[in-house]
């Protein structure tokens, strides 16, 4: 029966440690940044599609949640992966996790830094969170892990 106590324990403590996010993780989805005429920040979480494609073929879209996600298509690939951010004042950082794209092809490990680029204030911002408003683009630049490629200014708009 002790050993049983002790094994539960372990296990609990175990799941709890797995679930913790750390410092170098996302932040949680009522995450708000500084915006011009919005004192008490807007909501920064959600999904958004990059309006251009990227280093030749590529469409990124990513969604800055709890649990970070970003997929890249075009080209003849189609990579999904994770993502950390943070948020403060009005920046944001975001860190791709290198991705498998299958076909011998991996997507890199790369940054972005971005600032809002307007509100989202539409009715579905004041059906889910009355009066607070939502962060409708963000202005990036992507700066690519791999050698030879030159960072890029990109304009992400929210799409949920």
């Amino acid at each position: 029966m002790l050993v049983r106590k002790f094994f539960f324990g372990l296990m609990a403590a175990a799941m709890m440690m797995l679930g913790h996010a750390g410092p170098g993780l996302a932040q949680d989805n009522s995450t708000r940044v500084i915006v011009p005429d919005r004192p008490g920040g807007a909501l920064i979480a959600g999904c958004y599609r990059v309006t251009r494609s990227i280093y030749g073929p590529y469409r990124l879209t990513f969604c800055l949640e709890q649990r970070g996600t970003y997929q890249v298509t075009g080209g003849g690939v189609n990579c999904q992966g994770r993502l950390n951010w943070t948020a403060s004042g009005r920046d944001v950082s975001i860190q791709l996790q290198r991705s498998r794209c299958g076909n011998g092809v991996a997507w890199s490990a790369d940054r972005m830094s971005c600032r809002g680029a307007g509100i989202f204030a539409g009715i579905l911002a004041r059906v889910l969170v009355p009066d607070v408003p939502y962060l409708g683009a963000l202005n990036c630049t992507y700066r690519p892990a791999a050698g030879g490629y030159q960072p890029t200014t990109i304009t992400a708009r929210r799409f949920n």
